[in-house]
């Protein structure tokens, strides 16, 4: 192996490390070597096109991005319709008034995970007809609560469905919406 062979290979072992070897030193050293040294020049050459051509190629050092930020979701309005007046009470808990004639109260808690999606039953039970109110498990995803007054038949006398409720449109003032009844 000759004193060319040694500088390009010392060349290589740079370029494979990742480093930028100083080549017009190098074309210096071959040159000093003294003969024709025009084939030791292109193979240099030849790794310099590598290294040239591994920066090209190779991907900048990004800045930190920054943490991926949650879709911003459709801003909506607690919104309230029925036959009965509900409002907020104490922490989270919604109160009405009393109503003559209802025995039971049915009561389904709805959740939405997608702002276009639909609600989906997370609980539903009863409550006597004296109950006047309900805790709500408040979080990020919109709630639906429907309070259903039933009288001794079955038969549907009072009723109120609150809608988008979320921690942070608790606080907030609620839309009445007209009702058909």
């Amino acid at each position: 192996m000759s004193e060319a062979d040694d500088i390009i290979g010392e060349a290589r072992a740079l370029v494979a490390r990742g480093g930028t070897p100083d080549w017009k030193e190098l074309r210096d050293r071959i040159r000093a070597l003294g003969g024709d040294q025009r084939a030791a020049l292109q193979r240099l050459e030849r790794v310099g096109a590598v290294h040239r051509a591994r920066t090209a190629v190779k991907p900048k050092t990004a800045a930190v991005a920054p943490p991926p930020r949650r879709p911003a979701l459709l801003k909506g309005r607690a919104t309230v319709s029925g036959n009965m007046d509900v409002r907020r009470g104490d922490g989270t808990s919604l109160v009405w008034r009393p109503e003559r004639g209802v025995v039971t109260w049915e009561l389904r808690i709805s959740t939405r995970r997608d702002p276009r999606g639909d609600y989906e039953v997370r609980e539903s039970g009863e409550l006597p007809g004296e109950a006047t109110s309900v805790e709500l498990p408040l979080g990020e995803e919109p709630l639906r609560v429907h309070l259903l007054g039933r009288d001794r038949g079955g038969r549907l006398v009072r009723r109120a469905i609150v809608s988008g409720l979320t921690v942070e449109t608790w606080t907030e003032r609620w839309q009445r919406r007209a009702s058909a009844s």
